[in-house]
């Protein structure tokens, strides 16, 4: 599997001595070269040396010129000795000490006593505090009055006080019924001659003026009103499907042609359900194909063409769930004066 690409170094830039080589790759080949040629210059036996030689100067080379899986071979090595001398195991001790987080306490709030003589000592010191001004002293006599006012008008509420009356008493007066007389209310009546009187005038109903004719027109039905579908049946061919055929339930295709066979571009197609909402409008391509990917409600519907100079008639169809083939529509023959216009366009433009 390849691996995501190693990003490269933009904060330093690496000078390079001959083509792509870089100055590490080339001290890398000449440690190897180096080492070698140390080997090659040592007494010792050729069977001995000769291995050593080769060695040095195929790991310079590969340290050099052989990424392995887009690293570097130096990076392997580095790697497998911190894997080899990195621990692999660890032992789990217990430490004798608690640790420090678990010993401090929250500090506890100091709850605030206040002595019952507080209030009186505030009392003794806000009115020795010093000589008031007549001002303030005339402000707290009128206060001192208004509250007195609304005490005294609201005094007789909270100092009455509730009787006490014997259980005895109480049970006599519970079982005693008190009965009360309700005045009996009779109705007046009035006399006949006060009476007023009611008169419903009533008007002779007018004669109709013979030889009128009433006329009725019939109402037009309103867009979106439910009723049956009328049109063509849509015609199928499978020489109108585009270079994908459809594949989902009631999505349709098709192709728009003239009358002689030739394409039709750029046609509005608007599609309408049962009621006459319209719910899908689509145009057609250069080669005159025309496909919807949003599955219909099973349903009749109607489809409308328009394109300028030409005339179409009403397409009916029918989803039912299943996969509809491809629909062909052919437009009728062109209006007499587009023809005309056409035919005379082609000799000035001969003539110019």
């Amino acid at each position: 599997m390849e691996q995501h690409p190693i990003p490269q170094q933009i904060s330093s830039y690496q000078f390079r001595l001959v083509g792509d080589m870089t100055l590490k790759q080339f001290f890398q080949l000449a440690g190897g070269a180096l080492v070698s040629l140390l080997f090659y210059a040592s007494p010792l036996h050729p069977l001995i040396k000769w291995p050593f030689i080769l060695f040095f100067a195929l790991l310079g080379v590969a340290l050099a010129f052989l990424p392995f899986e887009e690293r570097p071979l130096e990076k392997w090595i580095i790697a497998f000795f911190r894997s080899i001398y990195s621990p692999t195991i660890f032992y789990w001790q217990k430490v004798t000490t608690q640790p420090i987080f678990f010993q401090e306490e929250a500090p506890t709030p100091s709850e605030r006593i206040v002595a019952p003589q507080g209030e009186e000592a505030l009392k003794n010191y806000l009115s020795s505090s010093g000589p008031k001004s007549p001002f303030l002293s005339t402000l707290e006599s009128a206060e001192q009055s208004f509250l007195s006012k609304i005490t005294s008008l609201f005094g007789g509420v909270f100092s009455a006080s509730t009787p006490s009356v014997p259980a005895d008493q109480v049970s006599a007066a519970n079982r005693q019924k008190q009965q009360l007389a309700i005045p009996k209310t009779e109705p007046t009546l009035m006399p006949a001659s006060l009476r007023p009187r009611v008169v419903v005038e009533e008007r002779a109903v007018e004669a109709r003026i013979p030889g009128a004719q009433v006329t009725t027109s019939g109402v037009a039905p309103t867009v979106g009103s439910y009723g049956p579908i009328s049109g063509q049946e849509a015609q199928f061919a499978p020489e109108a499907a585009p270079p994908l055929p459809p594949t989902t339930p009631n999505t349709i295709v098709g192709q728009i042609l003239e009358e002689t066979g030739k394409i039709i571009e750029g046609a509005i197609l608007e599609i309408r359900d049962a009621a006459g909402r319209p719910v899908r409008a689509l145009k057609s391509n250069k080669l005159g194909h025309f496909m919807i990917v949003t599955p219909l409600m099973n349903g009749r519907y109607e489809v409308i063409i328009e394109k300028e100079g030409f005339t179409f008639e009403q397409i009916v169809f029918e989803a039912s769930g299943e996969i509809i083939p491809p629909i062909v529509i052919k437009a009728k023959a062109r209006p007499q004066t587009i023809i005309s216009e056409q035919e005379a366009a082609v000799p000035a433009q001969l003539t110019n």
